[in-house]
């Protein structure tokens, strides 16, 4: 394998741009609520399970999700902003999207919460991408 040219400056802060847009994303203001009465829960319940190894959790994740994007971009040869932009609405809609579609039918889950997952990873995807084409 071809060893990829790699900016762990700009993955670190593609994986630190996912936490956070994972934070807005899931605030009562914009999403939180209508994914709290999704998944049946209370913002007291949701409070009582959360922790900082959930935050950590969320990092490691957001952090293969930037590599991940990463190696894409050097792999196509789309390592522009553009380019990032381009891969990561691509993964989102074609990859992210379809799955987890698939995955709603066969389970079931009420259709809102299929939106408020997929539209964060797709945004979550996107931003990741221009970050990362920007600095390669």
């Amino acid at each position: 394998m071809t060893p990829v040219p790699m900016n762990y400056l700009a993955v670190l802060v593609g994986a630190i741009a996912s936490v956070a847009i994972g934070a807005i994303w899931y605030q009562p203001a914009l999403f939180g609520n209508a994914w709290m009465r999704a998944i049946g829960k209370t913002k007291e319940e949701i409070e009582k399970s959360f922790g900082p190894s959930k935050i950590l959790w969320a990092f490691i994740c957001g952090f293969f999700i930037s590599y991940t994007m990463a190696r894409l971009l050097s792999w196509s040869g789309m390592n522009t902003m553009r380019g990032g932009v381009l891969i990561g609405l691509l993964a989102g809609v074609g990859l992210i999207g379809a799955t987890m579609l698939v995955d709603d039918i066969f389970e079931g889950r009420p259709r809102p919460l299929f939106y408020i997952y997929w539209l964060h990873h797709l945004v979550e995807l996107v931003v990741i991408g221009a970050i990362l084409g920007a600095w390669m």
